[in-house]
């Protein structure tokens, strides 16, 4: 009986497992994917307010197109900043308890696997060496 719920503990612990790896890698990516967001933000809202400063040899002082871009930068720049506090707010709200969980509790309970297996090798090995005695 202890085997067989010991079993399924087991397998448990092995589904758990797979599970956690798999939506840790699936937090990752939506964590990897907003710094990049917010990378790319940053670097769009530099580069509009760098139009200015460039110098076309067929382009006048185009006076609307600069105010245009230069507006349009500091929407880019309240946009990166959302990125910013998101990729925080993520990093904390859900990166930092699922790396938790997965360093310390589920770490824990492979641990537990593995003792159990190896007092179970043990366990078997001894009935054998008796089983011989006898």
């Amino acid at each position: 009986m202890t085997r067989s719920l010991l079993g399924v503990f087991e397998e448990d612990a092995t589904a758990i497992s797979n599970y956690m790896n798999q939506l840790y890698q699936a937090m990752h990516r939506i964590y990897d994917a907003q710094n990049e967001l917010s990378a790319a933000t940053h670097l769009t809202s530099k580069l509009l307010k760098e139009y200015e400063k460039q110098r076309f040899p067929l382009g006048g002082d185009d006076e609307v197109m600069s105010s245009t871009l230069q507006q349009f930068s500091k929407v880019i720049d309240e946009l990166s900043s959302c990125h910013a506090v998101l990729s925080t707010q993520l990093a904390d709200a859900m990166m930092f308890p699922i790396t938790q969980f997965k360093e310390r509790d589920l770490k824990a309970i492979l641990t537990l696997k593995e003792v159990f297996q190896i007092a179970s090798n043990d366990h078997d090995a001894a009935i054998n060496r008796y089983s011989r005695l006898s």
